[in-house]
């Protein structure tokens, strides 16, 4: 599909993993992004966006002078509120990478920063893993009746994890908590609504680490339905990805989205085309209810609907694939969680950080 409108001429902060892996195949592959900078004080991460024929600068405000619309912040989590809200402040449309912000403080900073004309979303891609829309359609057609009870996990072992995560607290940018957390509250938030209560466990489980490796958290949502919540990279050993439990039925869903494997197989939206975000066949929803049990099809992960809605938003005023304050909620949880963790206790949400 060709847009109608012009290009959004578009910047990526930050040259690492998330820029260049999770953000750049995808903006180059989107309808109405024109990938054209990099963000980046590191003469070796700017080497490589050279290499790809981007144009590299040491600050925000240059985007500006050589103008670019907007930027994706892509830099360790602790620097994602600070450099959103100078990035606005400067007139820039802004995608912020998952942590939006670190606690509901910076969140709210953040969207403060935003004015009537620049549109600021958060990259919550994971609402648009195969599994979650798969999940998500059966939810909304009425197959599970109403849903009391999720489970979601995303559990890995890292033992060496990268200096970024380990050496600094959960608020600085550290740990499993505003790192895997952020998709699976956000995901159970987008499916089930507000939350009202927290109970968390936060441990630090490996050696030579300040933040925890392992979160285990209980939601309790507005709607009456609870959600619990695993985030490990000290898990050898994986749970299911989902496990729903409603009135008619219940699911599991085993494995985990391929998406991202594509990404670091050097694939994109473009090189792929029909074959992206498609999964292995092997790989389905097990449906159990009162007339038996059976599998369901897994449907396509679509990442490549992220950016064209983002150009979207900007040039026609549609509305944004995620909005900010979806993310102020989850960095409300954040900060529940941390205060449970600490107190040994549930914690209520801050009201005025609900959807």
């Amino acid at each position: 599909m060709t847009t109608s409108f012009a290009p959004v001429r578009w910047a990526v902060a930050g040259w690492g993993v998330g820029g260049r892996v999770f953000h750049a195949p995808l903006i180059r592959s989107a309808d109405g992004m024109d990938l054209v900078a990099v963000v980046s004080t590191n003469p070796d991460r700017g080497r490589e966006a050279r290499a790809e024929a981007l144009e590299v600068m040491e600050d925000l405000a240059s985007l500006r002078e050589a103008g670019v619309e907007g930027v994706t912040i892509t830099t360790p989590a602790g620097t994602h509120a600070d450099l959103a809200v100078e990035a606005l402040e400067l007139g820039l449309h802004v995608v912020v990478d998952k942590p939006f912000a670190t606690t509901a403080h910076d969140a709210r900073r953040i969207v403060a920063a935003a004015s009537g004309d620049t549109v600021l979303t958060v990259y919550q891609n994971r609402r648009w893993d195969g599994d979650f829309l798969t999940l998500e359609q059966l939810v909304r057609d009425g197959e599970l009746g109403r849903v009391d009870r999720l489970e979601s996990r995303i559990e890995r072992f890292r033992p060496d994890l990268p200096r970024w995560t380990r050496d600094r607290d959960s608020q600085a940018g550290g740990g499993v908590l505003v790192d895997l957390g952020p998709h699976l509250i956000d995901q159970a938030v987008h499916l089930l609504g507000p939350v009202r209560q927290v109970l968390g466990d936060l441990s630090t489980l490996g050696e030579d680490r300040l933040s925890e490796d392992d979160a285990i958290l209980m939601l309790r949502h507005d709607s009456g339905a609870r959600s619990t919540i695993v985030a490990s990279v000290h898990a050898a050993a994986e749970g299911p990805r989902f496990r729903v439990s409603g009135t008619r039925g219940g699911l599991r869903i085993e494995g985990f989205d391929p998406q991202e494997d594509q990404l670091f197989a050097g694939e994109s939206p473009r090189s792929s085309g029909a074959r992206w975000g498609e999964d292995d066949p092997g790989r389905t929803v097990w449906l159990e209810g009162p007339d038996g049990a059976g599998r369901r099809a897994m449907d396509r992960g679509r990442w490549d609907t992220f950016y064209p809605a983002v150009a979207s938003a900007i040039r026609t005023g549609s509305a944004v694939p995620v909005p900010a304050s979806d993310a102020v909620h989850v960095a409300a949880i954040f900060d529940a969680a941390r205060l449970s963790a600490a107190q040994d206790r549930w914690v209520d949400v801050a009201p005025n950080a609900k959807n």
